[in-house]
């Protein structure tokens, strides 16, 4: 903006000059004569200055050549909030950024101010600063990448729509507070009963009987496998089997033990044999044997 001041009285004497007005982002340019005050510029430029607002040069300063500029700084009562908590400042002069300073917060690299941070308060701005954070995700077979306001990681998981189940794993755990370059790997968790089938191997039992010589045998029974059913606790992680643990064994079929006769008689031999003739000439006659079990025997020839 561009305006002319008009002449005082005994003004026509002093050099004319070219002076600039800054207020914020708007600059106003006017001439006048060496000698008027800063006060005198504004009420000519017709900005009007508050209470607490600031003026360099002060306000009744007279104007040079060496001293044409006027700056003003705006007092602006402003709100500040990060995280659901709120600080209230009353600055001059004063930018977004120097606010965010004032409330003691440092921005990062991805976060989100609702103002530009180079623009000039404004009596009654509220400043919302949201911290962000590149987060990578390794879940189900894939890496997500992804920029979250949360600043927990079970926050995190909410905000980007990723269930848990009570048996999956993570890390590092969900009340971890997030930074740039957290990784977060998670481990899915699957448990089923798994029920498996096997034999139960036969037993052999050994009779004895007198009625068989010792070194014979026979089986008065065969052998059948009985079976059992084994129920495991299986456990996955990302599909694949991680361990098992027995909960439960029950009996289908018991099994049939094989049962072999072994003798223990013992087998006779031949102590003695006399041959007896007899007295008629004929040539007959008979044998007198003597086994080892002292049976005796006779045996015609």
């Amino acid at each position: 903006m561009l305006l002319a001041l008009g002449c005082l009285t005994g003004c026509r004497d002093r050099p004319l000059l070219q002076v600039r007005i800054m207020d914020c982002y708007t600059e106003t340019r006017l001439s006048a004569w060496q000698g008027i005050t800063v006060r005198q510029a504004l009420e000519e430029a017709e900005i009007k200055v508050l209470e607490n607002d600031t003026v360099s040069p002060e306000l009744d300063v007279p104007l040079s050549e060496d001293g044409s500029k006027i700056s003003i700084g705006r007092s602006a009562n402003v709100k500040v909030s990060e995280d659901g908590k709120s600080q209230s400042f009353v600055l001059t002069g004063k930018k977004v950024a120097d606010a965010i300073s004032a409330a003691g917060i440092t921005l990062g690299t991805y976060d989100e101010v609702n103002h530009d941070p180079d623009a000039y308060l404004s009596d009654g701005m509220d400043i919302q600063v949201v911290h962000r954070y590149a987060v990578e995700i390794d879940v189900d077979g894939r890496k997500v990448e992804c920029l979250t306001k949360a600043d927990t990681i079970e926050g995190m998981l909410k905000e980007q729509g990723i269930h848990l189940d009570k048996k999956d794993q993570i890390a590092p755990p969900l009340g971890t507070k997030l930074h740039n370059g957290t990784k977060v790997e998670i481990h899915r968790v699957f448990v089923e009963q798994v029920v498996e089938r096997e034999p139960i191997p036969y037993d052999t039992e050994t009779e004895y009987s007198g009625r068989m010589y010792e070194g014979e045998t026979a089986h008065r029974q065969k052998g059948e496998d009985g079976e059992k059913e084994l129920i495991y606790e299986v456990t996955y992680v990302d599909g694949k089997e991680e361990s098992r643990m027995l909960i439960r064994e029950e009996t289908i079929k018991e099994p049939v033990s094989s049962i072999l006769v072994k003798g223990t008689k013992k087998r006779r031999r031949v102590i003695s044999k006399e041959q007896i003739f007899d007295c008629d000439g004929s040539g007959h006659g008979y044998y007198i044997i003597t086994w080892s079990d002292g049976v005796v025997e006779y045996q015609d020839f």
